[in-house]
């Protein structure tokens, strides 16, 4: 699966990027950690990461689930910092790709994530239909984001819009994402936030065991 890239052909990084890859947040992990807390029991197979950014959260996945081989994708790498990263005994493979029409086989993964990406993606349906084929029977999809509903929403959405980071940027209000992902097949996800009035969602998809399988 790994699949080399180059950055040579990324083009201009955009403004704040680089600044904003400075700050501690980019490179946090308590997003993965309160995600995973959360999660229920896992089929046997791989971890799918939509998002790579700089790559802290795949080196987070790979020491947290040691047991397990990570798979990142991105559609451009022009934000990587392998240097910095801190890997588990199973180096994640890299791959540059499309969320949209990810090149893996159908039922291939345990556990998908979306931490602090879903809001800046194209063709969001297609993207959780393809994470749900991706997905082994009882595999679970971890998606995290801004609450569409909450105060700092427009503001978030500003900020990525004004400041060149993605103009795709739209924070999704929890029955958004509901229905997205009922729209593709996953059953009502469930809900967890770290604070009552916080601006983060966690949703916790699990794909339905397929007719006549079973557990």
């Amino acid at each position: 699966m790994e699949t080399p890239f180059s950055r040579g052909n990324q083009g201009p990084m955009l403004s704040l990027k680089p600044l904003l890859a400075q700050l501690p947040t980019a490179r946090s992990t308590r997003a993965y950690a309160f995600g995973l807390a959360h999660l229920p029991s896992l089929p046997p197979g791989p971890v799918l990461e939509i998002g790579t950014g700089q790559g802290y959260g795949a080196a987070y996945l790979s020491r947290t689930l040691p047991e397990r081989q990570v798979v990142s994708i991105d559609i451009t790498y022009q934000c990587f910092q392998p240097e910095r990263l801190v890997f588990g005994p199973r180096r994640p493979w890299w791959v540059q790709a499309s969320a949209p029409a990810l090149p893996f086989a159908a039922s291939t993964f345990a556990l998908a994530t979306l931490v602090m990406t879903f809001h800046c993606l194209p063709e969001p349906q297609k993207v959780l239909a393809e994470i749900f084929r991706g997905l082994r029977s009882q595999g679970v999809l971890l998606l995290a984001d801004v609450d569409g509903t909450h105060w700092v929403a427009p503001w978030f959405e500003r900020v990525e819009h004004w400041g060149g980071i993605s103009r795709l940027t739209h924070a999704y209000t929890p029955a958004e994402i509901i229905a997205l992902g009922q729209g593709v097949g996953f059953p009502a996800p469930t809900l967890h936030r770290r604070k009552p009035k916080g601006f983060l969602v966690w949703y916790l998809f699990r794909k339905p065991l397929a007719q006549g399988e079973n557990a």
